[in-house]
């Protein structure tokens, strides 16, 4: 029998019993929506944690610290251990395979002064060269800094918050649109020299680079330049330098290539004896969470396929007991066994199919009605959630609708194997 011949036949035994055929494929579309629009929200709820986080900072960014602590589950005891962060450290750790960018990061203090207002702020240096790689948000003023401006500073937006000492406390911040200081514009002061006491501070002119636009994340609450000059500020100015005449990094950041290297290269630096810390190490909490979320959500669904599965083997039996004639007379003619087994594997698939393909688009509409419906409700309650509850990737839809079909053929498979075994003798006696 040709393909064309048994797919044609499986459309008009399936449509002669419409009815059935239809409630079957229900069966199959309800759980194949429980399955896609359940694991739907698992995926929702980790995308959501992904991009808050990734809000918070950089997931792609490991910081480095001279203190490691470890700690022995066996005993119970923990421990700690310090190590110089140093040039040294930051040429090995360039070394490592799927780092793309690494700075050390040194601080210090400075005061402005702009009239009667001041403000303290602290300036990090940072390699101008490795700042692409650490989300920085766009300049909304200025320039990004350069070593072609050593002693320009780049200022985030609530990097900086003027206030005069003698107004009672009333503070201006520098992200206030009624501030009454505009570093791009005002002949703001600067001084790195935190010597108190009776010697006044020497004020320099302040070398504005430029703002950065207003962002969610740690970068907004920072000011930074230059490495090399920062580094110059701290030997001139830091009183422990001018004691021990030794410069330690405060932290070294690095930037690896994809988040899923984030781990690999953390353990590498691990291996040397440092501390770190990503972003990354809370989203693989969260992910190892979300993951038993699904899983969860993913068996409730998968229960009523399996419901939906038995409801497709019932039919095809039922079709086998109304087609017994028909099948021996398919023999009589000549019939391979193989062909009749195509056929009820064929019609199963159908069923599964169908089902599955109309699951689908319930679940997108479901999807569509919480992602735009849900989050109102949610504020009414006093609950905000930027993001959507329900997330059906493209994988998901393809998987699912392939497991549909797949459920249908395993289904359909006993039928299929029971119908090849009818005798076309006893088949041809049946009445009907």
């Amino acid at each position: 029998m040709k393909i064309v011949d048994f797919m044609s036949m499986g459309f008009k035994n399936l449509w002669r019993r419409k009815l059935r055929t239809i409630l079957t494929a229900i069966g199959v579309a309800i759980g194949t929506f429980s399955i896609v629009i359940m694991l739907s929200l698992g995926i929702a709820m980790s995308e959501s944690y992904k991009k808050q986080l990734s809000e918070w900072g950089n997931l792609t960014k490991i910081e480095i610290s001279s203190w490691n602590y470890t700690y022995d589950e066996e005993t119970g005891m923990g421990a700690s251990q310090e190590q110089k962060l140093d040039d040294k450290l930051v040429a090995n750790v360039k070394a490592i395979e799927h780092v793309r960018a690494v700075t050390p990061i040194i601080r210090v203090s400075a005061n402005m002064k702009y009239g009667k207002y001041q403000s303290w702020i602290q300036v990090t240096g940072i390699d101008p060269e490795t700042v692409q790689y650490f989300d920085f948000p766009e300049v909304a003023s200025g320039e990004m800094i350069s070593n072609d401006n050593p002693t320009g500073i780049l200022f985030g937006k609530d990097s900086y918050h003027f206030y005069n000492p003698r107004g009672g406390g009333m503070y201006w911040g520098g992200n206030n649109n009624n501030s009454p200081v505009d570093l791009m514009e005002d002949n703001v002061k600067i001084t790195f020299d935190q010597t108190y006491g009776d010697k006044t501070p020497k004020y320099l002119k302040l070398n504005v680079a430029g703002v950065l636009e207003e962002c969610t994340n740690e970068i907004g609450y920072n000011a930074y330049a230059p490495l090399t000059q920062v580094i110059e500020w701290y030997k001139k100015y830091n009183e422990d330098y001018k004691k021990k005449k030794e410069l330690k990094y405060e932290s070294v950041w690095v930037s690896v290539d994809d988040t899923k290297y984030v781990k690999q290269v953390q353990d590498q630096i691990k291996a040397m004896g440092y501390g770190t810390y990503s972003m990354a190490d809370d989203l693989n909490n969260v992910q190892k969470t979300s993951n038993t979320i699904q899983l969860v959500l993913g068996g409730i669904g998968a229960v009523s396929l399996l419901v939906s599965a038995i409801g497709i083997a019932n039919t095809m039996i039922m079709s086998i007991y109304e087609r017994t004639k028909e099948i021996g007379v398919m023999k009589v003619l000549g019939c391979v066994v193989t062909d009749i087994r195509k056929l009820f594997l064929f019609e199963a698939s159908i069923i599964g199919f169908l089902g599955g393909g109309f699951g689908l688009a319930f679940s997108y509409g479901i999807s569509y009605v919480l992602n735009k419906y849900a989050p109102q409700i949610g504020e009414s309650l006093g609950i905000y959630s930027g993001y959507d509850i329900s997330v059906i990737p493209v994988w998901l839809a393809v998987v699912a609708l392939i497991f549909s079909v797949v459920i249908g053929v395993i289904s359909g498979l006993y039928p299929a194997i029971k119908a090849t075994k009818i005798k076309a003798i006893e088949a041809m006696r049946t009445e009907g």
